[in-house]
């Protein structure tokens, strides 16, 4: 215990530190005090320090706002059709060898793989392309993005800011081996953008420092920037359940991932996943991203009950309605009664009676974490004409690996149908005329108010005949 005119204090152990927390320490002035340059530094680091651990622990990390990664058009070039339909070919055949190879390593499973023939083929196409370009004086196409001007932090509370759009040749900053990887058919890249500070303003200094040394020259100004970083491999993800004493193990923060990539191939937009970035946060809620039926619809009672997975004592047995979580959840917290299924009777006749159809959740492991559940209707009992089928899934009970409850809202009734369900009913997503886009600003949507906790709830409808698929307002079915 050490005392001083502004009271007593303590000091921790010297060999004990905690990760991520810096010590602070700043100038006490006073008349006479020679300052150095180590001085002047020391303030800076003090109030950086401060802030970045500021953001770190009272906003989390993550993008903030803009940022977007947006595939950029290739130029189109003014050149005779038979040069460019031999172009087209070479580059045709190259695509299909580079995706003939994907295929046989994730065939592979991570075993061995002999692409000795594919391989061969991939170069002499490569030294085609290449004398080609060089016979018709034509470069080399690149693939480039575009991030969007905006604003993020990274783990470390570093403030990355873009306030030009960023176009970026995806190959030109590959490392070395990634850059054979892609040669040789990778098809996945990651954009990531990494906090950086670059000297500024050289000036000749006039006055030698402590060691009698003179340097010849000196930068006098310090820029935060920041730097691109494209992958092939994902960056390590972050499991930590807090942001604020622990350290990260990836600095720099995942914007994009872009699948479908050949060099020299057009991207579009459906080959860029925003959705994987990070929102500004201390920690994010896991969601429900997928569920088997469509918000609204109206399907036919067989449909109806293949859905719910009726029982039926000479029939199949489909598993029931599916939903789909973001992040695992503990299989011991999917109780009796955190899930319910409502029948609203409907039609011409009597209507508004309410009943609970009873059921279960079925093929869940054991113990452990899952990222989906079934639940299937056990009453066997019919379904009629204009009935509405009310789901409600309680997420304030459901936890995942950090004790967190799933974030469940419904947002807008916007959580998408998964795409095994929209093939086998035939359901073609509904456009909405309003709000297409998710806040984040970009698709897909998912369930969520960034809070945890909340109640999911959706619905469907049981139409009378084939030609019958979308529910007015009124309450009535309509062609």
């Amino acid at each position: 215990m050490k005392s001083s005119e502004h009271g007593t204090s303590l000091h921790p152990n010297a060999g004990e530190a905690c990760a991520s927390v810096p010590e602070f320490r700043r100038l006490k002035y006073f008349y006479g005090q020679m300052l150095s340059a180590d001085d002047f530094n020391l303030e800076q680091a003090y109030f950086r320090e401060k802030l970045k651990l500021h953001n770190r622990c009272l906003h989390g990390y993550g993008v903030v706002c803009g940022l977007l990664v947006e595939p950029v058009p290739i130029p189109k070039e003014c050149v005779p059709v038979e040069e460019e339909n031999q172009w087209k070919d070479l580059f045709a055949e190259l695509a299909e060898l580079l995706e003939e190879r994907a295929k046989q390593q994730a065939a592979a499973a991570g075993n061995p793989v002999d692409t000795t023939d594919v391989d061969k083929k991939i170069d002499t196409l490569r030294v085609k392309l290449a004398q080609f370009y060089k016979e018709h004086c034509r470069e080399e196409p690149r693939t480039h993005v575009r991030i969007d001007c905006g604003l993020a932090l990274d783990c470390q509370g570093n403030e990355l800011v873009i306030n030009k759009p960023v176009h970026v040749d995806l190959l030109q900053w590959l490392s070395n081996d990634d850059y054979k990887r892609v040669q040789h058919g990778a098809h996945t890249l990651y954009v990531s953008l990494c906090y950086c500070e670059q000297s500024l303003d050289p000036v000749r200094p006039v006055v030698a420092d402590a060691c009698g040394s003179l340097s010849s020259c000196n930068y006098g100004k310090i820029q935060d920037t920041f730097r691109i970083q494209v992958t092939v491999d994902p960056p390590i993800h972050d499991d930590r359940c807090e942001t604020c004493c622990s350290s990260c193990k990836e600095p720099c923060l995942l914007l994009a991932k872009i699948t479908g990539f050949i060099p020299g191939y057009e991207l579009h937009h459906q080959h860029i996943h925003n959705e994987v970035r990070r929102p500004l946060s201390r920690y994010v809620p896991a969601g429900i991203t997928g569920v088997s039926w469509q918000h609204g619809h109206t399907y036919t009672s067989a449909e109806a009950a293949a859905l719910l997975g009726t029982f039926h004592p000479k029939g199949d047995h489909p598993k029931g309605l599916k939903i789909c979580f973001s992040r695992p959840i503990a299989v011991s917290t999917i109780r009796h009664g955190v899930m319910d299924v409502w029948r609203i009777e409907g039609g011409r006749g009597r209507s508004a009676s309410i009943t609970n159809r009873s059921g279960k959740f079925i093929d869940l492991p054991p113990s452990g974490y899952t990222d989906h559940i079934y639940y299937r209707d056990t009453t066997g009992e019919h379904l009629d004409a204009g009935d509405r089928v009310l789901i409600i899934l309680r997420t304030d009970f459901l936890l995942d690996k950090c004790c967190q409850p799933v974030d469940g809202e419904n947002t807008g009734g916007r959580v998408p149908q998964l795409e095994e369900y929209v093939e086998k009913y035939g359901v073609t997503p509904h456009e909405p005329d309003v709000c297409r886009i998710p806040p984040s600003g970009y698709l897909p949507w998912r369930s969520g108010n960034s809070i945890p906790g909340g109640k999911f709830e959706s619905w469907f409808y049981v139409r009378e005949r084939d030609g019958y698929r979308e529910h007015g307002e009124s309450g009535e079915t309509s062609s």
